[in-house]
């Protein structure tokens, strides 16, 4: 059959190798037939949702490992035989079984994975339930009817393996039988017709009473069933028919259920076909270590790798090719096997596999056009028979391909015109060029040309391409020069493959003149080309190493904040332990000097003790130091640690004070209860000034504290601090201003001061101190 044009053009560029590659990852004879005929996308939704599949089927072998489909057959021949009644044998029923295993095992993986009608692998397989397991029970692997299918099917296998027991041992008596022993050929028990034989020499046919039923090919031995052996036979075949009537009853059986789940099957096949070819895809991507393409309106392809090398484990050198929008045609250029067709159909055939839904061998973010259309001219076509030579052969090709090419085609061109005339070949190759431009075809095309080397430097919609050449080595690199045409080389190459140096220097002089001058002028851009992209890797290196050391170093302050704040907290935990241990001691020491009101010395002493452990805990808690203390200015952001509160700083400090604010209250406190956290405004601080409430001189023993405003965790815990005070001072009570309100502070306070070993008595003052809105509290 005559392959179209778009077929010829495929398979050019690598398309049967990529089908092949996917088929050797497919389960099962339906997923590789239909990667066998697989089309590439007509339109860009129908590829970006193929797309999605490979992306969502990458994912679930990644995150599901055990993901596989089991192979399986084509059941409609079988399902066309059983819509018939007719009966399947166990090999054919047997197939059935790994196709319902697959459906049941996809719909498990697919309710793991919560995955709803949006999924792009989203399938509806429908339940048939316990005909897998039944023909697991009924049928082995080998396709035979399990002698423990049936308790029917049990019960007469073992009755036929009895009696063929019996048979076999009256069988073996005879062999020993001294009036038969003399008559055998040799001492065996064998079948024949499917009853058992004894082999008798052939004089001896006549003297054994018996049923003869076969001889052997020389005549010289008899198969013979002995008399003694008749009845038990007969037995044995009736038996054996019985049997077999119940196999063919079940196997009928399982045909007709087969048959009624049709529908069903041929629904669970379709979807584990489809899955199956998505698998395929999933896996070649995966394997390639392909990344999915973004389909833009030029090619920017970074780190590209041409796939057919990486299947067949060759050495790669990988290149970036990115051209402009406004680019419609690309000239390759360089020496001979320096790489230039390989990185044409690298072009094409990614173009290729994301319409097929596959993954690029490209780095993540690369984009290629959405083409609809992939022509290609490469290689020699000549034909003997055709009557056509190399030029000719391509000339056909050409007018192929400009009748079918047009808007969004790519076209790919090798050695454009070649075999003939340079002059003539290389007008020819400039008019084809723009012959396709004009349809709104792109053209990636490989040349010798100067001419087209040079229109590419020149003219706007081309870019130029070279392949890299070690002069010194006089060997390609295989690494490309963006923006730069390519020498051919043919010279170097010579010479180092030894042609006579009289010949090289022949033919240099040969070029000397406007073809040397052109070509020096285009090695000499070639070489700013490739010394302005080695600066420009450099720089992206150093800039890629930098940003790598930014974030080490980042890592590592985290890493090191991360053990700081650990440390703190492991112990602020020990010490904290350690006061509540403390704290239990003091109660038990107010306990008994509860009935010394007045022996306030032994709780002062335990609250020395509470608060020596308390201050070591909350210095152990403190932040690390970020500004040394003689350091601080006004403004600087500080720590207090008796207070466990962060404030600033309004003043230097003098002699060993330093004045700080929090929130809005201002106060003097020890340097040595300070720690600097960091850098603030070095602006003055403006604080509202709180004038302390007015006390009259006949109550210096009493301590007043508000706490109006503040949540009840608060205000415990500012309470608790002030009960410390006052039983470390001379005060005999404290008064606490909470404040009417909805009296939930109230009830708090109150609440406390119940459990606390300092409180002798409370009560709420009289209406002229104000009355439920504060506390008075009488101390031990």
């Amino acid at each position: 059959m005559t392959r179209t044009v778009l077929e010829k053009s495929g398979a050019l560029i690598g398309s049967n190798e990529i089908i092949e590659a996917l088929k050797n990852r497919a389960s099962t004879t339906s997923g590789k037939d239909v990667l066998h005929k697989t089309k590439s996308a007509v339109s860009l939704t129908d590829a970006q949702n193929a797309l999605d599949e490979t992306e969502a089927m990458i994912g679930l072998l990644l995150s599901r490992p055990d993901f596989y489909i089991e192979p399986c057959e084509d059941p409609s021949p079988f399902l066309i035989k059983v819509r018939k009644a007719q009966t399947l044998d166990g090999t054919a029923i047997r197939s059935f079984l790994p196709i319902l295993k697959n459906g049941e095992k996809i719909s498990l993986v697919f309710e793991g994975e919560a995955a709803d009608e949006n999924h792009p692998l989203w399938t509806n397989i429908p339940s048939v339930y316990g005909l897998a397991s039944l023909i697991d029970e009924s049928i082995d692997e080998d396709g035979a009817v399990r002698p423990n299918a049936t308790p029917e099917i049990e019960r007469l296998s073992k009755a036929v393996n009895a009696i063929k027991r019996s048979i076999r041992e009256k069988a073996e008596a005879l062999l020993k039988d001294t009036g038969v022993a003399p008559m055998l050929m040799d001492e065996y028990v064998t079948l024949r017709e499917n009853r058992f034989v004894l082999p008798i020499r052939a004089e001896h046919k006549s003297h054994v009473e018996g049923i003869i039923h076969d001889s052997s090919n020389t005549g010289q031995t008899f198969f013979i069933e002995p008399k003694a052996l008749i009845d038990l036979n007969n037995k044995l075949k009736t038996q054996e028919i019985e049997l077999a009537h119940e196999v063919a009853r079940l196997l009928a059986e399982l045909s007709h259920m087969i048959s009624e789940e049709e529908d069903a099957i041929l629904k669970i096949h379709e979807e584990i076909t489809r899955l199956d070819v998505i698998s395929a895809k999933g896996r070649l991507s995966l394997d390639l270590g392909g990344s999915r393409p973004i389909f833009g309106n030029a090619i920017n392809l970074k780190n590209v790798a041409n796939p057919m090398m990486l299947l067949e484990n060759k050495n790669v050198v990988r290149n970036s090719i990115a051209v402009s929008n406004s680019t419609k045609v690309v000239i390759i250029s360089g020496p001979n096997t320096g790489g230039k067709t390989v990185a044409m159909k690298t072009i094409g055939l990614l173009s290729l596999m994301a319409k097929m839904g596959l993954y690029i061998t490209a780095e993540e973010s690369s984009q290629i056009p959405f083409y609809k259309s992939i022509y290609a001219d490469i290689g020699d076509s000549q034909s003997i028979s055709a009557d056509l030579s190399t030029f000719s052969a391509h000339l056909v090709n050409m007018n192929e391909i400009i009748e079918h090419a047009g808007e969004s085609s790519l076209v790919l061109l090798d050695e454009l015109m070649v075999s003939t005339d340079p002059k003539e070949g290389s007008a020819l190759a400039v008019a084809m060029l723009d012959h396709l431009i004009s349809r709104g075809a792109e053209v990636v095309v490989t040349t010798h040309f100067n001419e087209l080397k040079i229109m590419a430097q020149s003219q706007v919609g081309y870019h130029n391409i070279s392949m890299e050449f070690d002069a010194l080595n006089a060997r390609p690199t295989y690494r490309m020069v963006d923006g730069a045409p390519g020498s051919s080389s043919a010279l170097a190459v010579a010479e180092k493959l030894g042609l006579p140096s009289s010949i090289i220097s022949s033919a240099k002089l040969q070029l000397e003149g406007g073809d040397e001058r052109i070509e020096n002028a285009l090695r000499d851009l070639r070489e700013q080309k490739i010394m302005l992209e080695r600066e420009r890797t450099e720089t992206e290196k150093a800039l890629k190493d930098a940003i790598k050391i930014k974030e080490a170093a980042q890592k590592q302050k985290d890493e090191i904040a991360e053990r700081e704040r650990e440390f703190s907290k492991n112990v602020k935990k020990k010490l904290s332990a350690d006061i509540g241990r403390a704290r239990l001691e003091i109660s038990d020491i107010v306990e008994k000097v509860r009935e010394k009101r007045h022996d306030r010395e032994t709780l002062r002493e335990a609250r020395q003790k509470l608060n020596k452990l308390a201050d070591e805990s909350k210095r152990a808690s403190a932040p690390i130091e970020r500004i040394s203390r003689d350091a601080l200015q006004a403004g600087d952001n500080v720590y207090i640690i008796p207070l466990e509160k962060t404030g600033k700083a309004t003043s230097k400090p003098s002699d060993g004070k330093i004045e700080v604010i929090m929130g809005t209250w201002r106060m003097t406190v020890n340097l040595t209860d300070v720690v600097g956290t960091g850098k603030g405004p070095q602006s003055p601080v403006m604080v509202k000034s709180i004038s302390a409430p007015k006390r009259d001189s006949s109550q210096t023993s009493t301590i007043e504290m508000d706490i109006r405003g503040m949540r009840a965790e608060e205000a415990i815990e500012e309470l608790v601090n002030r009960l410390d005070i006052a039983m470390d001072g001379e005060a005999d009570k404290v008064r606490i201003i909470h404040g009417k309100g909805t009296g939930a502070l109230r009830k708090a306070v109150r609440e406390y001061l119940v459990t606390s070993p300092y409180v002798a008595d409370f009560a709420s003052e009289e209406d002229a101190g104000g009355g439920d809105g504060a506390t008075l509290v009488t101390l031990k």
